[in-house]
């Protein structure tokens, strides 16, 4: 796969897709079972592993010191708190970094929609989203913010002009 030229018309389409996501016009939704896999450029090993390791790694610990009702009651609420509390939490820190990795650079925006599992969905209308990889995220950009796009074009012949 080569090296995919980048155009002043994509620079101004992710620069809308920035501008709409700092104004909480675009939401950036994930489709975590699809994103959080390995070979995804956000995914994090640890943190998959660490939730469920801890408590199973306590509680055998618990059942060789204490005895085995104990520790495996220790476990299942463990997990049931990870599942529930923690995943959470993962789950929101895994969004943050899917959005500031995708937000930081087209490529990194063209990578992250390539390997998928991330939804575009425009706030003032719900019901029109787009689900990567499958759908045109630059389309979906045109067609939902184009005045974020003119507006840009206009600063900057505007800047142009004043010099």
């Amino acid at each position: 796969m080569g090296k995919k030229i980048k155009s002043r018309a994509d620079e101004l389409i992710f620069a809308a897709l920035q501008k709409a996501a700092n104004e909480d016009r675009v939401h950036i939704c994930l489709l975590t079972s699809q994103i959080n896999r390995p070979n995804s450029p956000v995914y994090n090993p640890w943190e998959v592993l660490l939730p469920i390791l801890v408590p199973i790694l306590l509680g055998l610990l618990l059942i060789m010191t204490v005895g085995p009702l104990f520790g495996l009651l220790f476990m299942v609420a463990l997990i049931m708190i990870s599942t529930h509390i923690i995943k959470k939490k993962l789950d929101a820190r895994l969004l943050q970094r899917t959005k500031e990795f995708m937000l930081s650079s087209l490529e990194n925006c063209q990578n992250i929609w390539d390997f998928g599992g991330v939804v575009l969905v425009d706030t003032a209308n719900k019901n029109q989203g787009c689900v990567a990889p499958d759908g045109d995220w630059k389309e979906f950009v045109v067609n939902n913010f184009a005045n974020l796009m003119i507006e840009k074009k206009q600063e900057s012949s505007n800047d142009e002009k004043t010099e």
